[in-house]
C-alpha cells in the first residue's frame, strides 16, 4: 500500500463516528436466547466489543507470509484509527483473543481473551503476537484448511470471556476454502444459534490454491461470502493478496468496531471489495479501487457442502 492509500484514511474516521447514531441490532436484539445473548447493559465489567482473530495457517501459507500475517495484525492493532473505535464505544472498552488454525485437529489459541481499555494495553497485545515463535518442524504448518473446526475453536476461545458484550464476533481470515474437518454450513449454523456473527478477511492469492479448483470454487471471496460469514451485521472484506492483508485488516475492525446499523456495515464492505460504491466513494482509498475488480463476480451459487443437519457436531 502506498503513502497516498494510508493518508486518505484519514477522511474515513469522520464517516465511521457519524454513522454511530444509527439504531444498532445487537446479539441481544435478534430474538434468540444462545450463550451470547447478555442483556446485563450494567455490569461494570463490560465490554463493547468481543473478538476472536482466527487467522489461516495451514499449508497453503508460506512461512514469509505467516510471519507477515502477524505483522499486519500486529500492526492493525497498534494503528490510532482501530484504537479510537475500539475504545470510543460507551464503555470505553474491547475484549480480543487471537488464534491461528490449520487441519481438523490444529487450533492454536496463542493470546486468550484480554479486556483492554487503552491504546498502550491494546499495543501490548500486538507486541505479543510479534513475539510468538515457530517451533521447528511444527506439523500445524503443514496441514489442510478446516474452516469449520476453526469456527468451533474461536467459539471456545470466545466462551473465556467473563463480562459481557455489545457484540460478540469471530474474525475468520485465510485465502482457500474448506477441504478437512466438519462440514462448513453445520459449523456455521452450530456457532450462529449461540449469538455469534462471524466475519470473513478472505485472501485472494495470485494462483488459486489446487483445493480450490478442485472443489469448483475459483475465488476464495465467494466461498466466505456463501459458506463462511453469518450473524448480525457479517460481512467479508476481500484481501487482494497478502500485501493488502495490513491495509483491509486495519479497515475491517474498525467497521467490526464500528456501533452502526448492519445495512451500513454491509454498504461500506460492499464499497470496499468494489460492489455499488455510491455516496462512499470518496472515502475509499485510491489504491483500493484500484484494486477491485472492474466487474462484479458472477453471481453463481458456491457449494458449501452438506447441508447444516448434517450430525457432524458434537
Amino acid at each position: 500500500m502506498t503513502n497516498h492509500g494510508i493518508a486518505s484514511w484519514r477522511g474515513f474516521i469522520p464517516l465511521l463516528v457519524s454513522l454511530t447514531f444509527f439504531a444498532v441490532t445487537s446479539v441481544a436484539e435478534t430474538g434468540i436466547t444462545p450463550r451470547y445473548a447478555s442483556n446485563d447493559t450494567t455490569h461494570p465489567g463490560r465490554v463493547d466489543i468481543a473478538l476472536v482473530l482466527a487467522v489461516d495457517v495451514s499449508s497453503s501459507i508460506e512461512t514469509s507470509e505467516r510471519h507477515f500475517q502477524r505483522e499486519a495484525y500486529a500492526e492493525a492493532l497498534r494503528d490510532p484509527r482501530v484504537a479510537q473505535m475500539a475504545l470510543g464505544g460507551r464503555t470505553g472498552r474491547v475484549a480480543i483473543a487471537y488464534m491461528e488454525w490449520s487441519g481438523k485437529r490444529y487450533q492454536r489459541v496463542l493470546l486468550p481473551m484480554r479486556v483492554m481499555s487503552s491504546p498502550a494495553e491494546m499495543a501490548q497485545f500486538a507486541a505479543e503476537i510479534l513475539a510468538i515463535e515457530d517451533a521447528p518442524n511444527d506439523p500445524m504448518f503443514v496441514q489442510p484448511t478446516a474452516v469449520g473446526d476453526a469456527l468451533l475453536a474461536a467459539e471456545t476461545a470466545m466462551a473465556e470471556l467473563e463480562v459481557p458484550a455489545r457484540d460478540y464476533i469471530i474474525d475468520i481470515s485465510g485465502d482457500g476454502v474448506l477441504n478437512d474437518g466438519l462440514a462448513i454450513l453445520a459449523a456455521r449454523e452450530h456457532v450462529l444459534s449461540l449469538g455469534l456473527t462471524v466475519n470473513g478477511l478472505p485472501i485472494e492469492v495470485a494462483n488459486t490454491p489446487p483445493s480450490n479448483q478442485a472443489n469448483g470454487i475459483e475465488s476464495v471471496a465467494r466461498f466466505y461470502m456463501d459458506c463462511v460469514i453469518g450473524g448480525p451485521g457479517s460481512f467479508h472484506l476481500v484481501a487482494r493478496g497478502f500485501g493488502d492483508v495490513r491495509e483491509t485488516l486495519i479497515m475491517k475492525l474498525m467497521l467490526e468496531m464500528a456501533d452502526m446499523a448492519p445495512d451500513e456495515k454491509h454498504r461500506i464492505a460492499a464499497a470496499w471489495n468494489g460492489g455499488e460504491l455510491g455516496d462512499y466513494a470518496p472515502v475509499i482509498p485510491a489504491v483500493v479501487l484500484e484494486l477491485t475488480p472492474k466487474q462484479k463476480e458472477p453471481q453463481v451459487k458456491t457449494n458449501c457442502g452438506p447441508s447444516p443437519g448434517s450430525n457432524l457436531i458434537p
